[in-house]
C-alpha cells in the first residue's frame, strides 16, 4: 500500500514540475518577441514590476555600440511593437542616407563641437542655449528640421524676448528686437549644424534667413549705432575723466591705502594680510570721500574699472580679449632709435577674435603701464598674494569665490555696468522712436577708433592696431569717417572759389538742402 501510495508521489512531483516548466518556457516566450524575420527583438526584463517593453536591433550607423537598445516605454505589446519596427526603420534610413548617429539634440550637438569655437564664442553659444535653445528645442531631434523649422524658431525667438521681464540684461526696445542680435545668434546656430552636417550627423542643411528685417516687431539700426558712443566733450572729458582722476587721487592717498596687520614685518600669505585701513582707524570709513577707497570691494571695483576702461580707451583692444590677457602680455618696451616708453599688449593668435596675433601699442605712452603697476599693487592687497606674470590680468574677484586668482573675470560688463549707471552714462535713445542703445565697455573701444580717426591715424595702421578689418572699420564708423572726408573736401573746394551764393539763391537752395 505504501509503495504505491510513493509511486503515486513520485509520479505527480515529476508531473507538476514539467507543467511549472512549461509555464515559464510559455511566459518567457510571451515575454520575447523577434519581428521582421528577426531584425528586432521586443522583450520584457526580467523582473519588470511594470512590464515595460524594450527593444533590440543591430545598430546599422557603426561598429560601437553593437546594439541600439531603447525602451518602447508602454506595457503594451501591440503598440510597443509598433513604436520599434518605426525606430528600426528610422536608424536604416540614416544608415542609406550615410548619417553616422540616431537623434540630434541641441544639447548633443553643443557638446560635440563646443570646443571648435574660441573661448569667447563658447559663452555666447552658452549663453544663448540657457535663454533660448534649451526651451525650445530640448528634446527634439535637429536632424528632421527643416528651413520652416529655423523660421518658426526665430519667430518664437522674438516674442519670448518681448515678453521675457527685464533683468540682468538690457532690452533695447519694448516692441522689438534688434537684427543685429538675431544675425549673431544665427552665425552660431549655424555654424553648429554646419558640423554637425559635415560630420554626417544630419543629412541636409536647413536654410538659415539671410536677414531678419522682414520679420515682425524686429528693428534694424546702422551700424554705427549699435552701441553707445562717448561724445568727446560732454562725456568723455566732461565725465570720465574728472571721475578717473578722483579715483587716481583716491588710491594714491596715503592714508587710505590697504595695510598690513603688522606694519613692522613684511608680508606673508599665511601670517601678515593686507587689510582696510578702516581696522586701524574706524573712522575713516565714514566720510563720503573715504569710504570708496578705505572699504576693501569698493576701491578694488574703483581700480579695475580705471585701469580696464582706460586701456580699452588707450589701445582700442577688444573687452572679450582683455578678459583673456596674462600679466605677461603687458610690457613697457623702450624704443632706440627715440628714446621713448610704450605700453605694448601682446594679443595671441588663440587670444585674438579674427585668429590672427598682433600687437596693440597704447597711444598714452608709458602711462597706461604706470597705472598697470599701481593696479597690480592693488591685486596684490586684495587677493593677500603676490602676483605671477602667468596670473590673468583681469580675475574674477569677491571676497566669497574660492581661489578666485585662478579664474579669469568672464562677465567684465558686472563690473563697467553699475560705475557707467552711476555716472549717468547707461542709456541713450537711437535714431529710431522707442530704440535704445547702452553704453558698455565696448563703448571705451568705439572711443578709441573714432579718435584716431579724427586724429588722422592711417586707417590701415589703425586696423591692424584693433585688429579689425579696414571694410569693418568703414563700416561701423562711416559717421567719423564721412564727417573728416567731409573736412577735407570743403576746405580743399573753397581754395578753388571765393564767391558765395546770393541771399535770394540761398532762400530757393533751402528748399532742397538737407543736412550733412
Amino acid at each position: 500500500m505504501f509503495q504505491g501510495f510513493a509511486r503515486v508521489t513520485i509520479v505527480y512531483t515529476v508531473t507538476h514540475e514539467l507543467i511549472n516548466d512549461w509555464i515559464r518556457a510559455m511566459s518567457a516566450q510571451n515575454l520575447q518577441e523577434e519581428l521582421l524575420e528577426g531584425e528586432v527583438l521586443i522583450y520584457v526584463r526580467e523582473g519588470s514590476s511594470k512590464g515595460i517593453w524594450q527593444a533590440r536591433f543591430t545598430n546599422p550607423l557603426s561598429s560601437s555600440p553593437r546594439y541600439i537598445r531603447q525602451s518602447m516605454k508602454t506595457a503594451s505589446k501591440g503598440l510597443a511593437t509598433e513604436r520599434a519596427i518605426q525606430s528600426y526603420r528610422e536608424y536604416q534610413s540614416r544608415a542609406f542616407l550615410g548619417l553616422k548617429e540616431g537623434q540630434s539634440t541641441i544639447s548633443s550637438l553643443i557638446s560635440k563641437f563646443r570646443l571648435e569655437f574660441k573661448t569667447t564664442c563658447q559663452e555666447v553659444i552658452d549663453l544663448c542655449h540657457k535663454l533660448y535653445w534649451s526651451k525650445y528645442m530640448k528634446g527634439q531631434d535637429l536632424s528632421r528640421w527643416t528651413t520652416d523649422d529655423i523660421n518658426d524658431y526665430f519667430k518664437w525667438r522674438i516674442r519670448e524676448q518681448l515678453t521675457r521681464p527685464i533683468g540682468r540684461y538690457y532690452k533695447a526696445s519694448a516692441d522689438s528686437i534688434s537684427t543685429g542680435t538675431l544675425m549673431l545668434e544665427r552665425s552660431y546656430l549655424k555654424a553648429l549644424f554646419n558640423h554637425a552636417y559635415k560630420n554626417q550627423i544630419i543629412a541636409r542643411m536647413p536654410a538659415f534667413p539671410r536677414t531678419f528685417e522682414n520679420f515682425a516687431n524686429v528693428h534694424h539700426l546702422p551700424n554705427n549705432q549699435r552701441r553707445g558712443r562717448f561724445d568727446l566733450k560732454t562725456e568723455y572729458q566732461g565725465i570720465l575723466m574728472p571721475e578717473f582722476k578722483r579715483i587716481a587721487n583716491g588710491l594714491k592717498k596715503k592714508e587710505w591705502k590697504p595695510r598690513l596687520q603688522d606694519p613692522s614685518k613684511p608680508f606673508n600669505e599665511n601670517d601678515n594680510h593686507w587689510v582696510s585701513a578702516t581696522v586701524f582707524d574706524h573712522s575713516l570709513g565714514r566720510g563720503e570721500k573715504s569710504k570708496d577707497f578705505t572699504r576693501k570691494t569698493s576701491r578694488n571695483s574703483l581700480c579695475m574699472f580705471r585701469f580696464a576702461a582706460l586701456l580699452i580707451a588707450s589701445t582700442g583692444i577688444r573687452p572679450a580679449e582683455m578678459v583673456q590677457l596674462k600679466h605677461s602680455d603687458i610690457r613697457l618696451v623702450k624704443d632706440d632709435e627715440d628714446g621713448r616708453y610704450y605700453t605694448v599688449l601682446s594679443i595671441s593668435e588663440e587670444v585674438s577674435k579674427i585668429n590672427m596675433a598682433r600687437h596693440a601699442i597704447s597711444h598714452d605712452f608709458e602711462a597706461t603701464y604706470e597705472r598697470y603697476l599701481q593696479y597690480r599693487q592693488e591685486l596684490e592687497h586684495y587677493f593677500n598674494r603676490d602676483i605671477k606674470d602667468t596670473d590673468w590680468l583681469f580675475p574674477k574677484y569677491g571676497l566669497n569665490t574660492p581661489n578666485a586668482y585662478e579664474m579669469r573675470n568672464t562677465a567684465l560688463h558686472n563690473l563697467f555696468r553699475p560705475h557707467l549707471q552711476r555716472l549717468g552714462l547707461q542709456i541713450k535713445e537711437s535714431s529710431i522712436k522707442g530704440v535704445n542703445i547702452f553704453y558698455s565697455a565696448y563703448s571705451f573701444r568705439s572711443f578709441y577708433i573714432t579718435q584716431r580717426l579724427a586724429a588722422k591715424m592711417s586707417i590701415y595702421i589703425l586696423s591692424k592696431n584693433v585688429g579689425a578689418s579696414i571694410n569693418t572699420i568703414v563700416r561701423n564708423y562711416a559717421v567719423n569717417e564721412t564727417w573728416e572726408f567731409r573736412n577735407e573736401m570743403t576746405q580743399h573746394l573753397k581754395k578753388w572759389s571765393k564767391s558765395e551764393p546770393t541771399k535770394a539763391k540761398v532762400s530757393e537752395l533751402e528748399k532742397y538742402a538737407v543736412s550733412w
